[in-house]
């Protein structure tokens, strides 16, 4: 019985999938990949949809800006660009479809609709 138990352990281990992950067939996707990286193992995915967002992303203290009646540089927030991009893969009725979500082209989100057609 011991001997059956520490033989399935390794293999437990070996099927078990990130929480955030998808599988495409036989290859498995997870957050930080690239969109290649994902094209190469899903392919095209069935619907996408792209903006960009502006984020606070720190201060500039290069520039100088009057105060009273002397000039005096300190900091002005800077906005960052992101490039936003969702995917949407559909693998049939009998799968969930898989959302992907993108940050300037790397996978930070998975999350999952419901059942696909």
């Amino acid at each position: 019985m011991r001997l059956n138990l520490l033989l399935a352990i390794p293999l437990l281990a070996a099927s078990v999938v990130p929480a955030a992950a998808l599988r495409c067939g036989s290859e498995l996707v997870v957050e930080g990949q690239s969109k290649f990286e994902v094209l190469q193992r899903c392919g095209a995915p069935a619907y996408t949809d792209e903006h960009t967002e502006y984020r606070a992303g720190g201060t500039n203290p290069t520039i100088p800006r009057p105060l009273d009646s002397f000039e005096q540089t300190y900091p002005l927030p800077v906005a960052r660009e992101v490039r936003i991009e969702q995917w949407v893969y559909n693998f049939g009725p009998t799968r969930l479809m898989p959302t992907l979500t993108f940050e300037n082209g790397r996978l930070i989100k998975i999350e999952t609709l419901g059942y696909g057609r």
